[in-house]
């Protein structure tokens, strides 16, 4: 039983290792290794293997020569080249594979030879080592559909079809093989009726192709396997490799494939047990949440960054939680980012960033090229885009659990999120006092200016001008007009109870003759902006987005 992997420069990964406890269940949202690692153990059994075919040991007075492995007989991963294998392809070093047991640690080299053949070796160690050395992994893609006629195949031949991911290929030909035990057939047999209530008939492969039949019922019509539904055929498959490939590393690539969720905590429990009496380790690689469920933490790997064991049935709602919250995206960009803006929209970044850079603020790098930023909703509701922030964040720490973010919430936000000390750790938590960012933008001198931009320089823009300030002066007063960082309760109370996105800029714009303007442009007002007329707020959240990072 394997216990521990380390591999190095194999395809997504550059250097990666950890432990394995047992059975294991790789989970994480798509593209993030789970099949590459299944992958490498793979390639490490197929070249362990063929090295074993070509020494005896005792050649070459103990220097073991590297065994060569064409590309078609590279079943551990369908290869249109070679230079595919290698996490960078210009790399002239070799790919290293390590397997652990409790008994014995072999590593792996893979070198590079052309893109048609690659040479295998073990790194010189002990030649008892190699000898006691003795695993055999199975890989096991998703099911792609049952061909209509199969003939019979020999062992190595079945063994590539399964490696180039073509089990539909040769499901009749392992039928056969199980047939061949009257034990294995029996528990086969047993296993195809508890979950689907079928009697599976024995193969005859005495035609030219093999016959492979089942009964929905006992004494009813036989139907050939290709006419049942794939997800039968997938767990037709599983069960049969476990009991004709005994005391093996199964590496499962996404067994729940095909299988309604009602069948799928059922099939992986039955899984288990077959290779509990086979012998056999299972390696699974899913998305699906009943099998994370049904697993103990102490058994899932988290495929984020790193592949990382869990510990706790909080990671556990974490990781369940990051298969819905968590592009690929996100985690590449949280990797290198030094940390994770939450805003309620796009609109607010453009904003921000033309205030930081009117003022030569800081953040305005932080916000331009380094930060990694996320839109979310605060308030859940029909048709609302985005995701809580609490909910993405805690899905990116599985795979970065040093990562800092901050929430920037609108004041018109869930009033029971409240605000945080900014440390510049964990997820922390900001709010603007007004309504939201597009109240800020609510200067009479900045307001003209982006008029006079609209309009035209005066003449043209007089009247427009003149409009504007009549409106605000009745609107916010005189007071405000003529002093807008002044202490105004009123207009400050006005500002904080009302949306200025779709209420107030409008009304405002409109009276200058603008009507219509499309609110995904208010960062051009803020673009206007000279930097006497940021509001001191704005500096402060500023400020803020700095401290949270620790820059």
């Amino acid at each position: 039983m394997i216990r521990k992997v380390v591999i190095r420069r194999f395809k997504r990964f550059e250097d990666v290792e950890f432990d394995v406890p047992g059975h294991v269940v790789l989970a994480g949202p798509n593209n993030t290794g789970k099949t590459t690692m299944l992958q490498a153990i793979a390639a490490w059994g197929l070249a362990f293997a063929r090295w074993k075919e070509l020494n005896d040991y005792q050649r070459h007075g103990g220097a073991y020569t590297k065994a060569p492995i064409a590309r078609q007989a590279f079943s551990a991963v369908p290869l249109r080249s070679f230079d595919l294998l290698w996490n960078e392809r210009a790399y002239a070093g070799s790919i290293e594979i390590e397997l652990q047991t409790d008994e014995w640690t072999v590593p792996m080299e893979f070198i590079s030879d052309s893109t048609e053949q690659i040479y295998v070796r073990p790194n010189p160690i002990d030649p008892a080592v190699l000898r006691a050395a003795n695993l055999r992994t199975v890989f096991v893609p998703p099911m792609t559909g049952l061909a209509t006629e199969e003939p019979v195949y020999m062992r190595p031949k079945i063994d590539q079809l399964l490696g180039q991911g073509k089990p539909g290929d040769m499901l009749r030909n392992l039928l056969v093989e199980a047939s061949q035990s009257d034990m294995a057939w029996e528990a086969l047999q047993s296993s195809v009726a508890r979950l689907f209530r079928f009697e599976l008939q024995v193969p005859d492969a005495s035609g030219a192709n093999i016959l492979s039949e089942y009964r929905m019922r006992p004494g009813g019509p036989k139907f050939d396997i290709a006419s049942a539904g794939s997800g039968f055929q997938q767990v037709l498959m599983l069960l049969t490799l476990l009991h004709t490939r005994p005391a093996s590393v199964m590496l499962l690539d996404e067994p729940d494939a095909h299988l309604h969720v009602i069948l799928q905590d059922a099939i992986y429990g039955e899984l288990r047990a077959v290779a509990a009496k086979q012998r056999s380790q299972l390696i699974v690689a899913t998305h699906s949440e009943v099998i994370i469920n049904a697993v103990d933490p102490s058994e899932l790997c988290v495929m984020l960054n790193q592949p990382r064991m869990l510990a706790t049935t909080e990671d556990r709602t974490r990781l369940i939680k990051s298969l819905g919250a968590l592009s690929n995206e996100d985690i590449m960009l949280a990797l290198d980012a030094p940390g994770v803006l939450y805003l309620e929209d796009y609109t607010d970044l453009e904003i921000l960033r033309s205030w930081a850079k009117t003022i030569g603020h800081p953040a305005y790098e932080l916000l331009t090229t380094r930060l990694f930023w996320k839109k979310i909703v605060s308030q859940p509701r029909d048709g609302a885009e985005g995701i809580a922030a609490k909910t993405h964040y805690e899905a990116l720490k599985l795979g970065r659990p040093d990562l800092p973010g901050l929430e920037l919430l609108d004041g018109d936000a869930r009033p029971q999120l409240e605000t945080t000390p900014i440390t510049g750790a964990g997820l922390q938590r900001l709010r603007w006092r007004r309504y939201e960012i597009e109240s800020y933008l609510v200067h009479p001198a900045a307001l003209e200016r982006f008029v006079e931009v609209q309009v035209g320089p005066e003449p043209h823009s007089t009247a427009a001008k003149v409009a504007l300030r009549e409106y605000l002066t009745t609107t916010l007063t005189q007071g405000f007009v003529a002093d807008p960082f002044g202490d105004h309760p009123l207009v400050e109370a006005y500002l904080e109870q009302r949306k200025a996105r779709t209420d107030v800029l409008p009304r405002i714009l409109d009276a200058a003759g603008l009507p219509g303007f499309d609110y995904r442009r208010y960062c051009e007002i803020a673009a206007v902006m000279q930097p006497d007329e940021i509001h001191p707020e704005v500096v402060e959240k500023l400020d803020g987005i700095q401290r949270a990072f620790g820059l």
